[in-house]
């Protein structure tokens, strides 16, 4: 009878382990990324009275009697489960959306894992979780082995910009430009296509059927920048010039009256003698398609092999040069140019023709672009007055770090087709210089102490999460039968992506952790009578011999 006593014993024991576990996921209802505790039970060792027996021919068999002797916890497990988005407004609170963690470390340079994203900077620059942990960065996409860099956002910058020299940029290729990578495709040029008005005195009337056009405006016939006019011949019109005429005027009468300029331009009827004369040309295309073989040839061979197709094209007045800092657009042809709505290549935005051909003024001929490759070398430290500060920052899905400075430019770290981490310079009229931060070279970076992974979240991976063991801080260090850890970015290799502005919530579920009590509170109330009974039968035995 009194191992009725030690039985219920371990039942009290076990439903005051299940208060204990319920007690602490209640009391981390708010605590940020927390992870539910589980608890089950197991039998303890039953005592056997008879193992049984076997049936004969002659008799039956007889099953074992046993009488167990308790439960004991068998596990106490975590239920890893995502938390809900908890909304801060906060960007530099970040939730993981899928598998991983955040790579932290203490001032000895321990490691831990944690879900709880509610980092800042300190005075360094140097992200930070609430207890002062720094965050591991990485330049990895995927490694097995933790990086040996934490995450640092510079605050003061050194910065001196200047343009590539024309001889070091003849010989880049498209694909090594600092702008962002050109596709190939066609970008198209619209030539002409304008009217405009002329003061007949600049007119001089050759004969009735032909005038000079002192266009270049300097007071002298017959000088290289005139235009002869012609009257054309309305019975013998070529098929362009007819259709030139269509598109320019509509419907076109054999009794009509038109000059045709040198420079391929029209004058509708008879010169008047006073007034104004209004000149129009048809507009026309001018393209190029950039093939795979332009984006690795040099810059050289490509404004050549552009200006060919020019040439072919019937535009030789129109035509590319290599300048410092970027490219010269020649227009001698003396009609308007322009850029296409039907562009299937971004190359005139990457090189900055553009722009340049939207700002250009009435008149102008050459359209150049210092925003095709300049170089940039950086260093921090100095605040002097001409030091730029950071404004502010923000980390994308895949754990970039981005900073903006006060002039309106940009420090981050973008990563190639090989994967390789490289350092990115956005200047404040918005031209994109990339490098590898070695010296020498367009974003010369070695004057800083910087690595393009302390600007680079690192991720990591567990085989079984419930092998972490829970440490303070809402951190987490590696157990036993953790398994191997992997590491690398957000968003790749099966880590999930960041979501800033807020933070993962607990997981705990209030309803179930209150019927979890009540369960456990009737469980305890129960075995504690048995206890009682079991008692009470010891007493009633002793006093069986008085």
């Amino acid at each position: 009878m009194s191992q009725a006593l030690y039985t219920s014993k371990t039942g009290i024991d076990a439903g005051q382990t299940h208060i204990n576990v319920i007690a602490n996921n209640v009391a981390n209802i708010n605590t940020t990324a927390y992870k539910t505790a589980n608890v089950t039970f197991s039998t303890l060792f039953s005592r056997t009275l008879s193992n049984g027996s076997a049936a004969t021919k002659t008799g039956g068999g007889t099953n074992p009697k046993q009488i167990g002797l308790g439960t004991q916890v068998a596990s106490i497990t975590r239920n890893f489960d995502p938390g809900s988005f908890q909304q801060t407004g906060v960007s530099s609170d970040l939730m993981i959306s899928g598998n991983g963690y955040f790579i932290v470390q203490d001032g000895s340079g321990t490691q831990y894992f944690t879900r709880d994203g509610h980092f800042s900077l300190d005075s360094a620059g140097n992200l930070v979780t609430a207890a002062g942990f720094k965050v591991v960065g990485t330049t990895n996409e995927y490694s097995p082995r933790s990086s040996e860099y934490t995450v640092q956002v510079p605050s003061v910058l050194n910065v001196s910009v200047s343009g590539t020299a024309k001889d070091d940029l003849a010989l880049k290729t498209l694909n090594d430009l600092n702008a962002v990578s050109v596709r190939t495709g066609t970008f198209i040029f619209n030539v002409g296509g304008t009217s405009s008005s002329a003061e007949v005195a600049k007119f001089k009337k050759i004969s009735d059927d032909e005038y000079q056009y002192d266009k270049d405006a300097d007071g002298t016939f017959g000088s290289g920048g005139d235009v002869t006019y012609t009257r054309m011949n309305m019975a013998a019109l070529s098929t362009a010039d007819r259709q030139a005429l269509t598109d320019l005027y509509g419907t076109v009468e054999p009794t009509d009256v038109f000059f045709k300029g040198s420079d391929g331009t029209y004058v509708k009827g008879e010169f008047p003698a006073t007034g104004n004369v209004t000149i129009r040309n048809v507009q026309k295309t001018l393209s190029y398609k950039i093939s795979e073989g332009d984006l690795t040839s040099t810059l050289e061979d490509f404004v050549n092999s552009v200006n060919n197709s020019f040439n072919a094209q019937g535009y030789d007045k129109i035509k590319f040069a290599v300048m410092d800092g970027g490219l010269q657009l020649q227009n001698n042809s003396g009609e308007t140019l322009s850029v296409a709505d039907n562009q299937t290549t971004d190359f005139l935005t990457q090189v900055g023709l553009d722009d340049a051909l939207d700002a250009a003024q009435a008149g102008q001929t050459l359209f150049y672009t210092d925003t095709m490759n300049k170089s940039a070398t950086i260093s921090t430290g100095n605040n002097t007055a001409d030091a730029i500060k950071r404004s502010d920052w923000y980390i994308s899905e895949t754990g970039i770090v981005t900073a903006k400075y006060n002039d309106g430019s940009s420090l981050t770290v973008t990563f190639n087709d090989n994967g390789r981490a490289l350092w990115q310079y956005t200047t404040s009229d918005n031209v994109i210089i990339s490098s590898s931060g070695a010296a020498g070279t367009d974003l010369d970076m070695s004057s800083t102490s910087l690595e393009p992974a302390n600007m680079v979240l690192e991720m990591g991976t567990v085989i079984n999460d419930s092998g972490l063991i829970a440490e303070t801080d809402n951190l987490w260090s590696l157990g036993p039968n953790a398994g191997e850890f992997a590491y690398g970015m957000a968003n790749t290799n099966g880590f999930g992506s960041l979501k800033s502005g807020g933070l993962e919530g607990s997981n705990v579920d209030m309803a179930t952790e209150l019927s979890n009590m009540i369960m456990a509170q009737r469980a305890i109330q129960a075995n504690s009578r048995v206890f009682s009974t079991a008692s009470s039968i010891l007493e009633t035995i002793t006093y069986l011999g008085q």
